[in-house]
């Protein structure tokens, strides 16, 4: 047996997230299925992190174990026919043995765009989410400012399911950077950039982080609740998350 890395870019819009759900579409649900058409049955495939349904990726690492001989340029150019462009392979290659694209990843970085402009452009729809009110991208920047450092951020991520008798999960997390921009195309459409790099990001983190820094553009909230929201470490405590399709897992480090 042998190691496999595969990344992935993916168009998240069509499916229910990344890992296999026998119910639903799913990106590896649609992937390993075309992998074992072409390598034989296969182990578990293991994911550098688990995405939301309608979130994408322009590089998700996953590792498999493999006992045969690879071509990756021909599994790639399979894996393109048969799943691109909603599915592309970028990169294959062998790895070694203790690489793990979950456990060995040392950071993860996310970027989330938002269109804002007095109406919706078909451009670019199933990635950015509209906001049609003007943001003000200065008390945006400035409530990214207490996010760096490592804090639990249970105020931003929707818990996740324990067994009975078995202790809560942390939510502790370290967030490296994260800042705001804006650009602008020829005809003055204005979108803004985020982009947030950590360790490792919860369920529905980035997304809740994003929904709360709109309501502080809008003059709803202010960035100097942002650290009594953290300190609360209680859900109820910041806005609803922003929509999934206008965020994309963006590298993974090793």
């Amino acid at each position: 047996m042998s190691r496999v890395r595969l990344t992935i870019a993916y168009d998240g819009t069509n499916f229910r997230g990344l890992a296999p759900n026998p119910d639903v579409r799913t990106v590896v649900g649609e992937l390993q299925p075309v992998l074992e058409a072409i390598l034989g049955p296969l182990p578990e495939v293991h994911m550098s992190g688990r995405t939301d349904a309608g979130v994408h990726a322009r590089e998700q690492v996953l590792t498999f174990d493999y006992d045969g001989d690879l071509d990756p340029t021909r599994l790639a150019k399979s894996i393109n026919s048969r799943l691109g462009p909603e599915i592309v392979a970028t990169d294959i290659r062998r790895a070694d043995a203790d690489f793990h694209a979950r456990f060995s990843a040392r950071g993860r970085s996310y970027r989330y765009m938002v269109l804002n402009h007095p109406h919706p452009w078909p451009d670019g729809a199933a990635t950015q989410w509209w906001v049609k009110e003007p943001l003000d991208l200065a008390t945006m920047q400035l409530a990214c400012d207490p996010l760096i450092g490592e804090h639990d951020f249970s105020s931003f991520c929707r818990r996740p399911k324990q067994s009975e008798g078995e202790p809560p999960a942390s939510l502790v997390r370290r967030v490296d950077s994260a800042r705001w921009s804006d650009e602008f195309d020829e005809s003055g459409t204005r979108r803004l950039r985020f982009e947030i790099s950590g360790s490792a990001f919860c369920h529905q983190m980035v997304r809740s982080i994003v929904g709360f820094h709109v309501a502080v553009g809008l003059g709803k909230r202010t960035a100097g609740e942002l650290r009594a929201v953290l300190a609360a470490r209680d859900r109820n405590a910041a806005p609803s998350p922003a929509p999934p399709h206008g965020l994309t897992l963006w590298t993974v480090t090793y």
